[in-house]
C-alpha cells in the first residue's frame, strides 16, 4: 500500500499562494492605474499653465499690474479645465506682491493657506510639486515664470517635462512674475474607489473564497486529525490516562497517535508507581510530624523547666545575697552616714569659713552614695520579703493618680493620661501595685532623657482591668525584652536590676500579669492586667 505522506497533504497550500500572487496583482494593477492617472493630471496641468503662459492678456495685464485684465484668460483656463481638477490660481509680480490669488469655491482650504512659491528670481523652467493642507486636501502644484518679451511655448514645457533638448534663444528677459496655478486629483481618487468596487473588491473576494475552500480541503485532510490528537492531550494533561487516540492513517500523523497511545501507557505505569512510593513517603512524613510535634513540646516544656530553674537559682542568690549580707552592710554604712553627717556639721561655713569648697563637695558624694547603697540593700531585702497582698476594694483610677503624685516628672515630658470613668473596683494591695506603678513611671521618664510623651490608660480588657504605660523613650532591644524581669538584670548604668523582678513578683501574687512592648528608637509600652475577679481575694 501507497503511504501518502504528510508533506503531500501541505502541497495544497499551493493554492494560498495563488490567492497570494492574485493580491499581489490587484494590488499591483491598482498602483499602475493611479500612476497613469496621476501622470495625465500632470500633463494636464502643464498644459493648462502653458495656455495661460502663452496668453497675450496676461503678460499685458502683468506688465500694468491691472488684476481686471485677467478675467477673460481665467475664464478660457476655466472652460480649458473639462474635467474640473482645476483647483486655485496665484499671480505673483513679486515674493510680497500678489496679483490676483482665486480658489473654486468647492475648495476647502482658504487661499491664503496655500503656500506661495517662494525665490521667484530663481525660478528659470517650469516647477511642480505636490502638497497636502492642514485639512488634508492635497493639490498638484504649478508654477510658471513669465517674461517681458517672450513666454514659454507649449513644445517647450513638454520638452523640459520629458527631458526632451530644444534649441531656443536662451537670452534672458525681464522677469514680470509667476502664475501658479493648482490642479486638485478629486477626480482620480473617485476613479480609484470605481475601480476598487468593480475590480479590485470582486477580485479579493474570489481569492478570499478559494483560500477558504483550500483551507477547509486542508482541514479535512490535515488539521482534523491534529485537532483529535489535541483533544486527547488535553484529558491527558488533565490526568486521564485511560484515552487513546483513535487514527489510523498511515501518514506521519498516524505514526504519531501510535507513538503518543504507546507513551500514554508507559506514563500510567510510571504514574502508578510514583503514587505508591509518595504513599509510603506520606506515612513516613506523618510519622516524622508526629515525632517533630512530641520534639518540640518536649523542648518547650525543658526551656520552661530551664527558664524556672535558673529563675528559682538566681532568686535563691539574691535571697541569700540579701540575708547574708544586708545586715552586715547596714551596720557599717551607718556609721559612715553619721560620720559623714558629723563632718559636715564641723566643716560647714560657719564653723570653719575658710574651709576648701571641694571638701564640702565630696562629703557630698559620700552621704549621696551612701544612700544609694542603702537603697540598693532595701531592695534585696524587699525583693526576698515580697508579703502576701493585703487586698481592699480599690478603683484603679485613684490609685495611679496616686503613685503619679509621688513621682517627679521633668518638664520636657509630656504626661498625657487617659483613665476611663466608672471602672468597677477591684480587690488588690493599693501599695503594692502603687510601688509598681511608681516603678514602671520612673523607668519610662529615665528613658526619655531628651523629653518626650508619657501616656497612662486605664480600661476594661476582657475579664481584666489593664492599665498601660507607654514612653516614647530609647526603647528596649529586642534580644533583651524577654530578660528585662529577671533578677540582677538591667539596662541602665547604675540600675540593680531588682525594680522589674520586685514588679514582677507582685503581679504573680495578685494572679495577674505584667507584659511589654517595645520597639528600639520608637518607645515602649507596659501593660498591667489585673483580674477583675479573684478566687485568692474574695469579691468585691
Amino acid at each position: 500500500m501507497i503511504k501518502i505522506g504528510i508533506r503531500f497533504k501541505f502541497i495544497f497550500f499551493t493554492s494560498l499562494l495563488i490567492a497570494t500572487i492574485g493580491l499581489a496583482s490587484s494590488w499591483f494593477f491598482s498602483t499602475q492605474t493611479r500612476s497613469q492617472l496621476e501622470e495625465e493630471l500632470k500633463k494636464r496641468g502643464y498644459s493648462l499653465i502653458a495656455q495661460l503662459a502663452q496668453d497675450g492678456e496676461v503678460k499685458d495685464s502683468m506688465t500694468v499690474a491691472q488684476k481686471a485684465f485677467f478675467e477673460e484668460p481665467i475664464t478660457r483656463l476655466r472652460n480649458l479645465d473639462i474635467e474640473r481638477e482645476l483647483a486655485y490660481w496665484r499671480v505673483l509680480l513679486t515674493q510680497d506682491n500678489i496679483l490676483l490669488e482665486e480658489k473654486e469655491k468647492w475648495i476647502k482650504t482658504e487661499i491664503d493657506k496655500i503656500p506661495v512659491h517662494k525665490n521667484i528670481e530663481g525660478i528659470t523652467t517650469p516647477v511642480f510639486n505636490v502638497f497636502t493642507t492642514d485639512n488634508g486636501e492635497q493639490f498638484y502644484n504649478f508654477v510658471v515664470p513669465i517674461h517681458e518679451k517672450r513666454t514659454i511655448a507649449e513644445e517647450e514645457f513638454a520638452a523640459h517635462f520629458f527631458g526632451l533638448e530644444e534649441d531656443s534663444d536662451q537670452n534672458e528677459e525681464k522677469l514680470l512674475g509667476i502664475i501658479q496655478i493648482g490642479l486638485t486629483p478629486e477626480r482620480i481618487n473617485k476613479k480609484m474607489q470605481v475601480i476598487l468596487w468593480t475590480r479590485s473588491i470582486p477580485l479579493g473576494f474570489i481569492i478570499v473564497l478559494v483560500g477558504i475552500c483550500v483551507s477547509y480541503f486542508i482541514a479535512s485532510g490535515v488539521v482534523k486529525p491534529v485537532k483529535l490528537l489535541v483533544k486527547i492531550t488535553d484529558k491527558v494533561a488533565s490526568g486521564d490516562l485511560s484515552q487513546k487516540v483513535e487514527i489510523n492513517s498511515k501518514d506521519e500523523i498516524g505514526l504519531l497517535a501510535s507513538q503518543f497511545n504507546q507513551m500514554t501507557k508507559n506514563l500510567k505505569q510510571l504514574i502508578d508507581e510514583k503514587e505508591g512510593v509518595m504513599d509510603e513517603l506520606k506515612n513516613v512524613n506523618r510519622e516524622l510530624s508526629l515525632i517533630n510535634n512530641e520534639l518540640v513540646q518536649k523542648n518547650e516544656q525543658l526551656n520552661e523547666a530551664q527558664e524556672q530553674l535558673v529563675r528559682t537559682e538566681k532568686l535563691a542568690a539574691v535571697g541569700t545575697l540579701a540575708s547574708g549580707v544586708s545586715h552586715e552592710l547596714r551596720n557599717p554604712l551607718s556609721a559612715i552616714k553619721n560620720a559623714v553627717f558629723l563632718l559636715k556639721r564641723k566643716l560647714s561655713r560657719k564653723a570653719m569659713p575658710d574651709i576648701d569648697g571641694k571638701t564640702i563637695q565630696f562629703l557630698d558624694i559620700m552621704d549621696n552614695e551612701i544612700d544609694r547603697c542603702s537603697k540598693i540593700i532595701n531592695d534585696l531585702l524587699g525583693f526576698t520579703r515580697v508579703s502576701k497582698p493585703t487586698r481592699f476594694s480599690s478603683d484603679i483610677n485613684v490609685v495611679v493618680n496616686e503613685a503619679l503624685s509621688r513621682v517627679v516628672i521633668a518638664k520636657n515630658i509630656k504626661l498625657t493620661k487617659i483613665l476611663q470613668p466608672n471602672l468597677p473596683m477591684i480587690m488588690i494591695d493599693a501599695n503594692q501595685i502603687d510601688q509598681v506603678l511608681i516603678n514602671l513611671v520612673e523607668n519610662a521618664c529615665q528613658a526619655m532623657v531628651d523629653g518626650g510623651e508619657l501616656k497612662i490608660s486605664s480600661r476594661v480588657s476582657e475579664s481584666f482591668m489593664e492599665i498601660e504605660i507607654s514612653d516614647s523613650g530609647c526603647g528596649i532591644p529586642e534580644k533583651e525584652v524577654k530578660k528585662i524581669f529577671d533578677p540582677l538584670f538591667t539596662t541602665k548604668p547604675r540600675g540593680t536590676g531588682i525594680g522589674l523582678a520586685v514588679c514582677h513578683g507582685i503581679m504573680q501574687k495578685h494572679n495577674g500579669a505584667i507584659k511589654v512592648k517595645s520597639q528600639e528608637g520608637i518607645g515602649t509600652k507596659m501593660f498591667i492586667r489585673l483580674p477583675l475577679e479573684d478566687k485568692d481575694a474574695g469579691s468585691v
